[in-house]
């Protein structure tokens, strides 16, 4: 008795999929597979298989696997080893090698053909566990469910005894599935989890039609086209990037579940078209914008679109970003390559630009004295001529626009034409008083142009120098006294390249007790800087004992920390690690220390109160009464945990010979946001620690807001300063923007 006379249920089932009568079912073969965890033994038996595993095992160069309803677990859930990546890539469920691939669930409601994991960073793996590998030339998937149901439940109502609960209510990343080939087309398949959802990702061309998405943020394929597509935004940003020709929806749903008040569709910007879309929000007040921080040159599409029913412009904050279309061609993305989209250029100079097509080249009237501009439209390269005599930078962009309505930009910072570096009318030489250094200097140019760089040295130690302009006055600190005070000045103004250094020094034979350390950083030298010396900050690296389970390592030759503009909810300039890993120690005067306090404010560059990227032993230590010789001290852990997906845990540390003991329970809390002040203080034996922030508390959340902690310690006689990170960098960074210590008399 064949296979098919058997399961007569199964012959209409894949007649159903594929339109045909039963009698017109291709038989199984070799290129022709069937996944059924009900299927019985037969004569076909070579052809059927009962778990995913053993069917993708038996693909051959080109195949397609149909799959009868259930749910197939890529991955085994219940195993308690723990997935670990394999030459420097995230840990899979299942790697697929086949040239030509078709994966077709057999019932069109796709709900009922699940094919599953369940794991994510730090739950059941190390690394964001990705189902899916598939390496091919084309993959075709229909009438599917594919979920990574870490983070989610799986609900399967046609047989309840196969739903299974979530790992975790912490959100984690947690992937579907990588391509790495030319053709990716999805149809009918719903795409399940949430943070970095990643629905196959990677092919050069990816076609999703009749699709479904659950995620959270990074999560959707940033160059594909969606085509009646339904999106539920657990997140706030559903795209990493989508740098290239961008990703393209068409008559597609999206639904907002969250409650923030502002959405916007990539974290780091790139092009995106919106044709006859539908936003669905709790409240019509919400803005929605193409990115957070926009990049002038950055265009983007729309026609059509409307929330909650009403007609609305997307990214209102810069219009320029938004090119409304009116042609009613929606087969290709309206996309205008453009040989650059950022140019710093020092007057006068020549920029060439390149486009694809046939483009006509404008600029904004009020910067038409900086640029000329071709007077016909421009087939490929076009050349510009760019002076700027003024004594400030200019930016503008250039932007090419075709007949049939795309646009591509490139912004130009025209910086103003180079003069000769100033001279000095009086020979700099340094004034000393009892708190400061004064470092005296006439130039031959105007004040307000005067950009010398200046560092100051200690014997030959760097201890300040420039970061936003002429640092010509240190503040003296008790321990330089005894030592040579340098300063080094390279002569420059804001046209100019900088001049011969001059070297000046005093002895400082004279300075003030010091009971009190005050900082902004924006003196700060971030050079690696490993001695260990009175009044000194210790700029390094160092990977603590308790992550050393965690696979990571700095580069000494580079800088550790940097000074610059933050991003996301790092506001303004300040101090930011540049590695894994960064540490900072401040030594104070060698002497016996009681009470102390320490106040650090600093903001995240996160945004939801998670603070670092994952939960794989990222933490910021801030120690007081800290040894920096032995690392012995007392400090507040701030760590991401699994706990949590949008809050970090908060707890009093000892440290002691550099191994670390908790002092207290942890304590979960939303305050690690923008804005955040940490207090720290030791009076008596007693140990404190608060932290607050000003961001509002979040609506969605029922943890704490602020932290209060306290514990009852051994006395100490040390007075120094830690700060360590071991948080990963980019946008999983706090900017430092101001300390101060304080030492009791």
């Amino acid at each position: 008795m064949t296979l098919m006379m058997k399961r007569g249920l199964l012959a209409w089932l894949i007649a159903l999929a594929m339109g045909q009568a039963a009698a017109q079912v291709p038989q199984l073969d070799r290129h022709h597979l069937l996944l059924d965890a009900e299927a019985e033994q037969g004569e076909m038996r070579e052809f059927v298989f009962t778990t995913f595993q053993e069917a993708v095992s038996h693909l051959g160069d080109s195949c397609t696997l149909y799959i009868a309803p259930g749910v197939y677990w890529v991955d085994d859930p219940d195993n308690p080893e723990i997935a670990v990546g394999k030459d420097g890539r995230e840990p899979f469920g299942c790697v697929i090698r086949c040239r030509n691939l078709r994966l077709i669930g057999l019932d069109g409601d796709a709900r009922n053909t699940v094919l599953a994991s369940q794991r994510g960073q730090t739950q059941g793996a190390i690394g964001n566990f990705t189902m899916l590998d598939i390496w091919c030339d084309s993959l075709k998937v229909e009438n599917l469910t594919l979920g990574n149901y870490c983070n989610v439940d799986l609900d399967y109502p046609r047989n309840p005894a196969l739903s299974r609960k979530k790992r975790s209510d912490a959100i984690t990343q947690a992937h579907v599935g990588y391509v790495h080939g030319n053709h990716l087309t999805a149809r009918n398949v719903r795409f399940i989890s949430r943070l970095n959802l990643n629905p196959l990702n990677g092919a050069k061309e990816s076609i999703y039609e009749d699709c479904h998405f659950e995620c959270t943020d990074d999560a959707m394929n940033g160059t594909a086209l969606y085509r009646r597509c339904e999106i539920d935004l657990y997140g706030q940003k559903p795209f990493w990037s989508t740098f290239g020709q961008g990703a393209m929806f068409v008559d597609c749903d999206f639904y907002v579940k969250g409650s923030n008040r502002e959405m916007y569709f990539c974290k780091q910007g790139g092009p995106v078209t919106l044709i006859d879309c539908r936003y669905h929000a709790p409240s019509d007040s919400i803005y929605i914008g193409w990115t957070a921080y926009p990049q002038k040159w950055l265009r983007c599409y729309q026609k059509n679109f409307t929330l909650n029913g009403k007609p609305y412009v997307i990214g209102s904050r810069q219009l320029e970003n938004t090119v409304l279309l009116s042609s009613s061609d929606h087969k290709s993305i309206p996309y205008l390559a453009i040989s650059r989209h950022e140019a710093t250029l020092r007057s006068p100079a020549m920029l060439n630009l390149t486009s694809d097509s046939a483009a006509t080249w404008t600029v904004a009237p009020a910067y038409v004295q900086y640029v000329t501009i071709p007077s016909r439209p421009q087939v490929g390269e076009a050349t510009f001529q760019l002076t700027n005599d003024t004594d400030k930078e200019v930016d503008f962009c250039i932007t090419a626009k075709t007949a049939d309505g795309r646009e591509a930009a490139c912004h130009v910072r025209l910086q103003p034409s180079l003069l000769p570096p100033p001279v000095f009318v009086m020979k700099p030489r340094i004034v000393l008083t009892r708190e400061r250094a004064v470092l005296l200097y006439i130039l031959n140019t105007k004040a307000e142009a005067d950009d010398s760089h200046i560092t100051w040295y200690r014997d030959s130690i760097p201890v300040a120098t420039s970061h936003i302009g002429p640092e010509s006055v240190y503040m003296i600190q008790e321990a330089d006294k005894g030592h040579t005070l340098r300063a080094v000045i390279t002569p420059k103004q804001r046209r100019s390249e900088g001049g011969e250094p001059v070297t000046c020094q005093v002895a400082v034979k004279a300075a003030a007790s010091q009971h009190s350390l005050d900082t902004d950083f924006h003196q700060f030298c971030c050079d690696w800087q490993p001695l260990i010396g009175e009044g000194l900050w210790t700029v390094d690296g160092y990977k603590p004992a308790d992550t050393q389970e965690y696979d990571w390592h700095f580069d000494r030759t580079k800088p550790m920390w940097e000074y610059g503009e933050g991003f996301n909810g790092a506001v303004g300039k300040g101090l930011l690690q540049a590695q894994r890993g960064a540490r900072l120690m401040y030594t104070p005067m060698e002497r016996q220390y009681g009470d102390m306090t320490l106040t650090l404010r600093v903001d995240p560059t996160k945004t939801a109160g998670q603070g670092f990227g994952s939960a794989t032993g990222q933490y910021m230590d801030v120690c007081l009464k800290f040894d920096t010789r032995t690392l012995t001290g007392y400090g507040l852990r701030i760590i991401r945990t699994t706990k949590h997906a949008k809050a970090v845990d908060f707890y009093l540390v000892e440290y002691r010979q550099g191994t670390v003991r908790q002092l207290t329970e942890a304590v979960s809390a939303t305050c690690y946001r923008t804005g955040c002040t940490i207090s720290l203080a030791y009076q008596e034996g007693r140990l404190t620690a608060r932290v607050v922030t000003e961001a509002p508390q979040p609506e969605d959340s029922t943890l704490p807001h602020s932290v209060s902690l306290e514990a009852n310690v051994a006395p100490l006689p040390y007075g120094g300063i830690a700060i360590q990170h071991t948080g990963s960098c980019g946008e999983s960074t706090t900017m430092l923007h101001h300390l101060k210590a304080t030492w009791g008399e």
